[in-house]
């Protein structure tokens, strides 16, 4: 299977995943998403993940680790890490807002399908 991208469920202390909203045009939906990257060239998923978080959140990643891989179709699938943020973060300018979630009010987000796929394994 070729994994043609990378997602990242950013956890704290408590358990609870870090949830990003992009800034969308007036009359479209706006859907929570976690943070993910394509996969370029020969780039890892650990470097990708790092430098995306480093420019879309402005911090560092701690404890990164594999989770699992989810399929998107028949040959293709994204790789799903865990990590840990220990500082605070500063939003790009292409997100709208940030929200810490737990497995509670999970249902209260709108996230597309492979997300939330994810976030269902996840909090299994």
């Amino acid at each position: 299977m070729n994994i043609i991208g990378c997602v990242l469920i950013l956890k704290d202390d408590f358990n609870n995943i870090l949830v990003l909203k992009k800034k969308v045009k007036r009359g479209q939906q706006e859907i929570w998403s976690l943070l993910n990257t394509p996969l370029k060239g020969k780039k890892d998923c650990e470097k990708s993940l790092s430098k995306a978080a480093n420019k879309m959140l402005k911090t560092v990643l701690f404890q990164l680790e594999e989770f699992k891989e989810f399929s998107i179709n028949e040959e293709e699938a994204v790789k799903v890490y865990t990590g840990v943020l220990r500082e605070r973060y500063v939003l790009d300018k292409i997100y709208s807002d940030a929200n810490w979630i737990s497995k509670n009010n999970l249902e209260k987000y709108e996230f597309e399908e492979l997300d939330r796929r994810i976030l269902d394994e996840y909090f299994k």
